[in-house]
């Protein structure tokens, strides 16, 4: 669906008052933020799943970080692949990887749980958000199209984060639906 295609009275509302005063701008940037949600928590369960390896948990929920998201899962990556065993190169590439997810993760908590107001000055939407440990709320200046991008990074971002699970804690697929992928990444149950 191109950003162009969305027109709010083709969308059937299960709460049809919420969609009454938006506008086409106000629709793209609100199902772009649903994409984002989405492939952020995409992301989440693939970290999860690496950490649980990393870490060398027996059971993928048992771990005290089996509730951790965002940047706080991240850091236990980190910390986890710091002391793995796994090859100096692996653990560059993961390195690259969280590092993108960090930055993403403070996007998506930026986008999802700030204000955001339009400003008709600048054509723009300004986001508030607090932060800890700051006296004022972070503001930045954006539009509907960063949202959408940070979507389409986050989707890349799952995907090289699962080829690099597999291609180190992968296993042989024994599902119908993976026949001929050969490799498949398993969470520990």
């Amino acid at each position: 669906m191109s950003e162009n295609s969305l027109d709010p009275s083709a969308i059937d509302s299960p709460v049809p008052h919420l969609l009454d005063s938006a506008d086409k701008d106000e629709l793209t940037l609100n199902v772009g933020l649903g994409l984002v949600a989405r492939k952020a928590a995409e992301a989440e369960y693939v970290l999860h799943g690496i950490h649980v390896h990393l870490a060398d948990v027996e059971k993928a929920y048992s771990s005290k970080f089996a509730a951790a998201t965002g940047g706080t899962l991240v850091k236990e990556c980190q910390q986890a692949l710091a002391s793995s065993n796994v090859s100096d190169s692996l653990k560059s590439s993961l390195t690259e990887h969280l590092d993108t997810a960090e930055v993403a993760f403070h996007l998506r908590n930026q986008y999802l749980h700030g204000y955001w107001i339009y400003d008709d000055e600048s054509q723009q939407w300004l986001t508030l958000k607090g932060a800890r440990g700051l006296k004022r709320p972070e503001m930045t200046f954006t539009d509907g199209a960063a949202v959408w991008k940070l979507a389409a990074q986050l989707d890349g971002l799952c995907s090289r984060l699962l080829e690099w699970d597999i291609a180190v804690f992968g296993e042989i697929s024994a599902a119908e639906e993976d026949q001929g992928r050969g490799r498949a990444s398993v969470k520990r149950l």
